[in-house]
């Protein structure tokens, strides 16, 4: 989410509405990436290119169902150089892929899995 927004809007008949809207970059999975619980991988996704009409939208907070915990893949060295539109306050390196994080702690993890007591 790069941005929180509160509209204030008209409709037709002059009638106002308050909307609240969601500035969002999206992201993609990795198609080349394999992920599953056999082999321990976490699926890992990558940021829409910026050049790409829909990498940026808007989003209804009401859509949102839970937040994610995304982990930088540091072994890859996918550092992005220079600046990106992405990039608040001019910072200019961003990383290119990142890991999701798919259970919150162990608990949640052995009560998905079959690995858990009961």
């Amino acid at each position: 989410v790069m941005g929180i927004y509160h509209l204030d809007t008209w409709l037709e008949g002059g009638k106002k509405q308050h909307l609240e809207v969601l500035y969002v970059r999206w992201l993609a999975p990795i198609k080349s990436h394999q992920s599953c619980m056999q082999s321990s991988h976490l699926p890992k996704v990558a940021f829409v290119e910026e050049s790409d009409y829909d990498a940026f939208g808007f989003l209804d907070p009401g859509q949102v169902i839970w937040g994610a915990h995304l982990i930088p893949v540091f072994a890859s060295d996918s550092l992005r150089h220079g600046k990106l539109l992405a990039c608040p306050n001019g910072e200019l390196d961003d990383w290119e892929e990142y890991y999701i994080r798919i259970f919150v702690d162990r608990n949640m993890f052995l009560c998905y899995t079959d690995l858990g007591v009961g």
